[in-house]
């Protein structure tokens, strides 16, 4: 069994166009803060460190988005594993046995909890470090798979993960009997 998502290229360019204002915005913070102090407590030191940091932010963003117009599909669920492109941070083919458990978070995402093994085994790059931080504060332990740029919901993803998750846990047991 193969089960393919691809991806939703309207808004992933949308997305772009999003943050691509944003990032203009986080130039203006850093260029000219004086145009968004309101009050007297406000100084501009704070609009600077905003616009660094959203220059930073922004701009891996939507590298991030660049990068994933290319691929052909955004996760693919086997039987043996799970393939995860859906981020250009994503860690790719996870076999089933590293995943622990699944868990439905907020309105729109998955969160995946992984064995250490998984984590050790990555050689991550500093800029996907920094989203994976960025966008998962626990992600020394899970990844998150957000339906955003997907042509899916996130219920019906969620059920197929679940299923072959349960089904591999199922054929693992029984092997071991």
């Amino acid at each position: 069994m193969i089960k393919e998502y691809k991806f939703n290229k309207e808004r992933i360019l949308l997305g772009i166009f999003f943050l691509l204002l944003m990032l203009f915005l986080s130039f203006n913070f850093l260029l000219e803060p004086e145009k968004f102090i309101t009050n007297v407590f406000t100084r501009k030191e704070k609009f600077q460190i905003l616009g660094i940091i959203g220059i930073f932010l922004f701009s891996a963003s939507i590298f991030s988005l660049l990068k994933i117009l290319s691929r052909k599909y955004a996760i693919q669920i086997t039987d043996e594993f799970l393939i995860d492109n859906s981020k250009y941070e994503s860690f790719g083919k996870i076999e089933w046995k590293n995943i622990s458990k699944t868990q439905r978070i907020k309105k729109y995402s998955i969160e995946i909890f992984l064995t250490e093994s998984v984590f050790k085994d990555r050689k991550i790059n500093l800029l996907k470090k920094f989203l994976l931080f960025m966008y998962n504060w626990n992600y020394k332990k899970s990844i998150i798979i957000s339906s955003a740029v997907l042509n899916c919901s996130i219920e019906e993803l969620y059920k197929e993960i679940n299923l072959a998750h349960q089904k591999n846990k199922k054929t693992i047991h029984n092997n071991r009997l």
